[in-house]
């Protein structure tokens, strides 16, 4: 079954849309809105990202990624020291640091690409001309708004 379509001009009716969806007891799951721009529609204090715990465990997986690929590829090749230390915490300063830097970057973007929503599988809308011609597009699908409410 296909989903309800409301199309809108701003902000302000988005809003007023929404609000008679969630009286209407519409569940947030069932509802998909398409913008150009952000809405900012969470109210202070509501839900909050989980980018920024994700970047740090990301860095510290990075580094801790990097120090054992060092430490391996140092003992594995087999170099002659004369005596010192094959593994020199700062030889591997930049490498740690680099790899630091990508998980952090990666664990970042998937986490961004999980929040927005933007690998999900299914029916993809035919609503793009209208949203870049700067209207908002509600979608409202159907089937989960019936077995849900």
């Amino acid at each position: 079954m296909d989903p309800e379509v409301r199309i809108l001009n701003n902000r302000h009716e988005a809003i007023a849309a929404l609000r008679e969806l969630e009286h209407a007891g519409v569940p947030k799951s069932s509802i998909t809105i398409m913008s150009s721009e952000p809405l900012h529609l969470e109210p202070e204090g509501g839900a909050k990202s989980r980018i920024p715990i994700f970047g740090i465990i990301g860095g510290l997986l990075g580094a801790g990624f990097a120090i054992l690929l060092t430490v391996w590829t140092s003992r594995r090749v087999g170099l002659v020291t004369g005596g010192m230390p094959i593994v020199s915490p700062w030889a591997f300063g930049i490498i740690v640091f680099e790899l630091a830097a990508l998980g952090a970057i990666l664990m970042t973007l998937a986490r961004m690409v999980l929040e927005a929503r933007l690998a999900r599988r299914g029916r993809r809308s035919n609503c793009g001309e209208l949203v870049a011609e700067g209207k908002i597009v509600i979608e409202i699908d159907r089937e989960t708004k019936a077995t849900k409410v």
